[in-house]
């Protein structure tokens, strides 16, 4: 398998994710991660736009643990999906897989990688490393790792109100086999929102509308707690309300790094 070509399917499994954990008493997920929750963004890359939709599939069993399948389509074709454990403060990444040239790559870490917690504080930071396997290579064996840096924080507006959210660098690592090739991302991430942006040397993906709360809360549809959920994050169980149905609009026109 060619070094570009593992990169690539390392890369497409570590980007865009958006993970979850326990929430406040009938407010949506304070990470994302319920069944039915769906972001789309518009994106610039390569001198063209597209789209992009992230969507929480389904879960399935893994060890002693579950796991949430995040699906990614770009102008609806899937080109991947991962595979994302709660756990108590934080998120871990456990593979998934990458649609590449026509194959589809599975890959397995043997320890999920972290990617998001919560509390989170501007200047704290992360690292992760892990084993990965790529069930189309058999018998070899890589090396991967995640160092996850929060380095600023960011006003995010809605209609009905303004919120703080974080700006988070990502460095990614695969090496083995004679190859050790790196790649750095920034996303921008907003509890119980998600993410709301994200940028590297050749993309920016700008959130346009979500449906969250398992698909219950949108911008436009009891966005009022969501803010209000937003402005003060309070661990407990979640307990799920119907809020309506529908797909919201944000601009993103109005934010700015702090």
């Amino acid at each position: 398998m060619k070094r570009l070509t593992l990169l690539a399917v390392f890369l497409l499994l570590c980007l865009h994710s958006v993970p979850g954990a326990s929430t406040a008493a009938n407010l949506p997920d304070i990470f994302g991660l319920e069944v039915g929750n769906t972001w789309l963004y518009q994106s610039v890359g390569d001198d063209r736009p597209f789209t992009v939709l992230d969507r929480v599939v389904h879960t399935m069993p893994h060890a002693s643990t579950t796991l949430h399948v995040m699906e990614r389509r770009e102008n609806g074709v899937r080109i991947e999906t991962q595979w994302l454990e709660r756990k108590p403060g934080q998120v871990r990444l456990w593979g998934g897989t990458s649609d590449l040239g026509g194959t589809t790559y599975t890959m397995q870490f043997s320890e999920g990688l972290v990617q998001l917690w919560y509390p989170m504080h501007e200047g704290e930071s992360k690292s992760t490393a892990t084993i990965l396997t790529i069930k189309e290579l058999a018998g070899h064996v890589f090396k991967a790792s995640m160092a996850v840096d929060v380095v600023g924080k960011k006003r995010v507006s809605f209609p009905s109100g303004v919120v703080t959210g974080y700006k988070i660098r990502y460095q990614t690592r695969v090496w083995g086999h004679g190859m050790d090739e790196t790649a750095t991302f920034i996303q921008w991430w907003v509890p119980y929102l998600g993410y709301v942006k994200y940028e590297d040397q050749q993309t920016v993906d700008k959130l346009v509308s979500f449906s969250i709360g398992g698909g219950n809360i949108t911008q436009d549809a009891d966005s009022g707690t969501l803010i209000a959920a937003i402005a003060n994050p309070i661990t407990a169980e979640y307990g799920k309300t119907n809020h309506g149905q529908g797909a919201g609009t944000m601009s993103m026109a109005s934010q700015e790094d702090q």
